[in-house]
């Protein structure tokens, strides 16, 4: 029988204990529980368990509000109390500034929040075409459980998901699955469902209108939308801003009036061409974007050849800032960056390299993008 202590919440979202062999990894855990578990694999060379019964739950677990809770894999907290996944995310952000990032933090961090339900405005649907269903796979499997109503989603992406299930799903071309499914004034999807969505939507946030197709990125939770759009604005300005990973135009928009020049990069053709319709609907004329190999410090290079930025924008995928750019980044020298992440390992270490390199870290928030699940969204300012 293997029995343990859950320490704490790790990045990744597991629960760690330390058992007679070691650090062992649980999901669907709280801090301070004890646990009777089994093994279930490995991660990133630790031991990974699997709950078979709680000795002594903590008090911060609760019944997860969702009638597919263990069966479906999307979401990993749906057990703990809201507060205590807020408090947990903050602590293993820090954790991962501390341990990567090895530098001496500010005092404080700001942390936005806001409904922990109906809040996803972007879904990517799995499709099982031979049982004609559609929901999200079952955790460590690609067997897709057939979902009809979740309650992290806005209500018109439930209400695609109950027509796909309703006799629909048919109608997703049989070389897709998945589908791709964005909600504005109409929910647009990538592939397109006939009689059911459309290729792309209007979004709208505080006034700020961006064209977007299905298959777009944009950020997820709509009711932080304009707090994590607006969040730099008092502190980011200047004459020139060169703004990567710019997608479809958000931050470019969101923080337009600060800047007298605003050059997006985009290395994704699509992408680029949705940012200059964007800046065109909402008259900004001073706004441009470009296509460009943002991973590549030579690309860039064109950019800065005759005019130093006065701000950088930078929101990277998963990895985060690869060496090259984080190096022309450093060689450029702006006098302000604005580094959104989604990935606080990533975030620790190319801020430990920019402060390493004489920036400041002058302000800095957490903003739950992604309640009930263990994702992470942070947004630093750095100055020189």
């Amino acid at each position: 029988m293997n029995i343990v202590k859950i320490e704490k919440l790790v990045f990744g979202g597991y629960g760690l204990g330390r058992g007679e062999n070691g650090v062992v990894l649980i999901p669907g855990v709280a801090p301070g529980e004890v646990v009777e578990y089994e093994g279930d694999g490995s991660q990133g060379g630790a031991a990974v368990g699997r709950v078979l019964r709680v000795v002594d739950k903590s008090p911060k677990r609760r019944d997860a509000p969702c009638v597919y809770a263990g069966e479906c894999g999307g979401c990993g907290w749906l057990h703990l109390s809201y507060d205590e996944q807020v408090r947990c995310k903050k602590e293993i952000f820090l954790d991962c500034i501390d341990r990567i990032g090895k530098f001496e933090r500010p005092d404080d961090i700001e942390n936005f929040t806001a409904d922990e339900f109906g809040y996803r405005m972007r879904a990517q649907v799995k499709v099982d075409h031979q049982n004609r269903r559609a929901g999200f796979y079952r955790r460590k499997s690609n067997d897709v459980v057939r979902i009809d109503k979740c309650p992290l989603l806005v209500d018109e992406i439930n209400d695609v998901l109950m027509k796909l299930n309703s006799g629909m799903a048919c109608r997703v071309p049989d070389n897709f699955k998945a589908v791709k499914l964005l909600a504005g004034k109409n929910i647009a999807s990538y592939p397109r469902i006939d009689g059911l969505t459309g290729g792309d939507t209007e979004i709208d946030v505080a006034g700020v209108k961006f064209l977007a197709d299905g298959g777009s990125f944009f950020q997820s939770n709509r009711f932080l939308l304009e707090t994590l759009g607006r969040w730099g604005s008092g502190f980011v300005d200047g004459g020139y801003c060169l703004d990567l990973y710019g997608g479809v135009g958000f931050f470019s928009l969101m923080l337009a009036d600060n800047f007298d020049d605003v050059v997006l990069v985009e290395n994704v053709a699509a992408q680029v061409k949705a940012a200059k319709r964007n800046f065109a609907v909402n008259g900004k004329n001073h706004l441009k974007a470009v296509q460009a190999d943002v991973e590549r410090g030579n690309g860039l290079a064109g950019l800065t050849k005759t005019r130093r930025p006065d701000c950088v924008i930078v929101d990277p995928p998963r990895p985060g800032l690869v060496k090259d750019t984080r190096k022309w980044l450093i060689d450029t020298a702006p006098a302000i960056i604005l580094y959104v992440s989604c990935n606080p390992s990533t975030f620790a270490r190319d801020a430990g390299a920019l402060i390493r390199c004489g920036y400041e870290l002058r302000r800095w928030a957490l903003f739950d993008l992604y309640p009930n699940t263990h994702h992470i969204e942070s947004a630093g300012i750095f100055c020189k």
